[in-house]
């Protein structure tokens, strides 16, 4: 729940910076587009149902696995990131010259929420193989 939490506090704070002045950022709301957003908070969302859930002793139906399922979710993430870290809006001082904006810390505050999520399904794996029951022998 850490990983989703840090990754929505992360669309509150400025993901890029001017490149005519080191005052001026972009943030979320004002530069990008809501798909990118609403798909981080979705992914948040559901990886913070779904450790709730797991918490109360939900098991996901076979073939799913719990790790699998947070593994999955937070690649998914560091995706989305990486996809506006690859493409920053641009910044346009006259109509016949743009520069794209610098990433600022908030892009990678993000990231590193995705990675605690991978990170947090990786770690669940061995306990989960511990609870499996055994085969007779």
């Amino acid at each position: 729940m850490t990983g989703a939490a840090v990754m929505v506090g992360s669309l509150l704070l400025p993901w890029y910076e001017s490149p005519i002045s080191n005052d001026l950022v972009a943030d979320r709301y004002r530069r990008a587009s809501a798909g990118p957003r609403a798909a981080l908070v979705l992914i948040a969302g559901a990886t913070t149902f779904l450790a709730l859930q797991g918490g109360g002793g939900y098991v996901p139906p076979r073939p799913l696995r719990e790790w699998a399922l947070f593994v999955a979710a937070g690649c998914w993430a560091a995706a989305i990131v990486l996809y506006r870290i690859a493409g920053p809006p641009a910044a346009s001082r006259s109509p016949a010259t743009t520069e794209p904006y610098d990433l600022h810390y908030a892009i990678f505050v993000a990231l590193a929420g995705a990675v605690v999520i991978v990170v947090a399904g990786l770690r669940m794996r061995p306990r989960e193989r511990a609870k499996r029951p055994r085969a007779p022998d």
